[in-house]
C-alpha cells in the first residue's frame, strides 16, 4: 500500500443532517445539485503520449477485508480495463483501509490530480462502512440524508424482499456528502452513484453493482472526452509471445522504447506447466493504431515470437 505524509489542512467536522419528512420526494433518473467545481479540467498531457489534455483517473479500493487478505478485489481490474477501452489514462490504483483520514486525505489528494476518481467500497449499513462520511471530511462537507434514495430503497427492497423495513443502519446508507450531484442511472437499482467535488465518484465494493454502475457512466466520460476536443482518444495493444527469455530480449527492448516514443513497451514473463512454450509476452500500447501495428509486427520478427492472446 503506498503511503505519503502531508500536512492535512484544517476542514470543518461534518454533520447527520436527519429530515423527519424523509422518503416524500419523487424518484428522477437524475436528481443533481451545483457541484463544488466543474467536472471539467485540463491537464498537461504526459510525454510519452501525443495527445493534449489527456482524461486522467485514479481508483481507489477502500476496505479492511482487501488488505487482509479476506477478500479479492477485483474492481480494480474492471475499471483498468473499462478505461484503457475508453482511451483514459488510469494513472494510480490504491487499496487503503476503513480509516477516515486516510479516506479523506487519499482521496482529497486524487482529485486534486486527476480528472475522474473512482472509489470502491464502504458504502453499506454498517460501522466500517464510512466511506460517505470520510469523504464528506475530506471537502468539509455535511452529510444529509437524500429523501429521493431513501423511497427508492424502499419501493426495491420491499419487493424484493418479505418483511423489509427501513432500519437505522439501513438509513445510513441513504446518508450523503451535501451538497454533491446524486446520478441514477438504473431504474431496477436504487444504490446511486454520488458525485463530490465535481470528479470524486463513489461507487459500492460489491463487484456486480460496481461494475453495472462504473459502466453506466460511459456515456459522461465519453462526454469529457468529447468536451477536451479529443476525436480519437482509443488505446491500442499488440501483445507479442516468445520463447525467449526476459534478459535475452531486455537490450532490444530498451532500445526500441528509445526510438519508439509513440508508444509504450512492457515485458511480462510467463511461468508455469500452461504457458505453451511462452516465456515472456511483449505488450506494445498507444493511440496511434499503425504505430502500434508498426511495432508490433517489429517485435514479432526480431523475436521469433507470434500474436498472442489472454486465453492462452
Amino acid at each position: 500500500m503506498l503511503k505519503t505524509f502531508r500536512t492535512l489542512l484544517p476542514y470543518s467536522r461534518p454533520f447527520v443532517h436527519l429530515n423527519t419528512t424523509f422518503c416524500k420526494e419523487p424518484l428522477a433518473k437524475v436528481h443533481s445539485v451545483r457541484p463544488l467545481r466543474p467536472f471539467f479540467r485540463t491537464y498537461i498531457m504526459t510525454e510519452t503520449m501525443s495527445q493534449p489534455q489527456i482524461v486522467t483517473a485514479a481508483c481507489c479500493i477502500i476496505g479492511d477485508e482487501i488488505l487482509n487478505g479476506k477478500t479479492r478485489d477485483s474492481n480494480a481490474n474492471y475499471l483498468a480495463k473499462m478505461l484503457f477501452d475508453l482511451g483514459v489514462e488510469l494513472k494510480r490504483i490504491e487499496v487503503i483501509s476503513d480509516d477516515r483520514d486516510e479516506i479523506a486525505e487519499t482521496v482529497r489528494k486524487m482529485s486534486n490530480k486527476y480528472d475522474l476518481v473512482f472509489t470502491s467500497g464502504g458504502i453499506g449499513p454498517t460501522l466500517d462502512d464510512i466511506t460517505y462520511s470520510s469523504i464528506a471530511h475530506a471537502f468539509g462537507l455535511e452529510l444529509k440524508l437524500d429523501d429521493a434514495t431513501c423511497q427508492s430503497m424502499i419501493d426495491i427492497s420491499s419487493k424484493r424482499i418479505n418483511d423489509w423495513s427501513l432500519t437505522e443502519a439501513r438509513k445510513r446508507m441513504v446518508i450523503f456528502p451535501h451538497p454533491a450531484e446524486i446520478v441514477r442511472t438504473r431504474e431496477d437499482m436504487w444504490v446511486p452513484i454520488v458525485v463530490v467535488n465535481g470528479n470524486v465518484h463513489i461507487l459500492p465494493g460489491i463487484p456486480k453493482l460496481f461494475e453495472s454502475l462504473a459502466h453506466s457512466l460511459t456515456p459522461r466520460i465519453l462526454d469529457l472526452i468529447e468536451k477536451r476536443g479529443l476525436k480519437d482518444t482509443k488505446f491500442y495493444r499488440a501483445q507479442i509471445a516468445t520463447s525467449h527469455n526476459e534478459g535475452e530480449i531486455a537490450p532490444y527492448l530498451l532500445d526500441l522504447q528509445g526510438r519508439a516514443s509513440a508508444v509504450k513497451i512492457g515485458s511480462y514473463p510467463k511461468w508455469g506447466t500452461d504457458s505453451n512454450g511462452v516465456r515472456v509476452v511483449v505488450s506494445v500500447v498507444g493511440r496511434d493504431e499503425e504505430q502500434v501495428k508498426k511495432y508490433g509486427d517489429e517485435v514479432q520478427e526480431k523475436l521469433n515470437g507470434w500474436k498472442y492472446q489472454e486465453s492462452e
